[in-house]
């Protein structure tokens, strides 16, 4: 049997992109949401018997890992990616839970309540 989850976080930061023709090449901040997907094959026995994905397992390596970059930071100096919009910050949230061994099927990040951009 298969399964699908999600683990959702938020945090708050500030960002500019510099070559914008608009608003945002001014220094801003956000309350970003961000959204972990999962699919696969549900674990048979053990502790983790019946989940695709333990939550726990998530959450830690978010507060380790991906959580110190991101919370009250100015994402343009602690992400190393060549722009700071929500598009590269899917994709560096991405690389760096499957360098975690937690590969997602999609990162969400919500840069406001109706935009978000998704990696892959």
């Amino acid at each position: 049997m298969d399964g699908r989850i999600c683990k959702r976080f938020t945090f708050d930061a500030a960002h500019m992109l510099p070559n914008h023709d608009g608003k945002c090449r001014n220094l801003h901040g956000h309350t970003y949401t961000v959204e972990i997907e999962y699919a696969g094959p549900l674990m048979e026995g053990g502790p983790k018997d019946g989940m695709v994905v333990d939550f726990g397992e998530i959450k830690a390596v978010w507060k380790e890992h991906l959580e110190p970059s991101l919370d009250h930071r100015y994402l343009n100096e602690t992400l190393d990616v060549p722009v700071t919009t929500a598009e590269w910050i899917a994709v560096w949230i991405h690389r760096r839970l499957s360098q975690h061994f937690l590969r997602p099927d999609a990162v969400r990040v919500w840069e406001t309540p109706t935009s978000w951009a998704q990696h892959p």
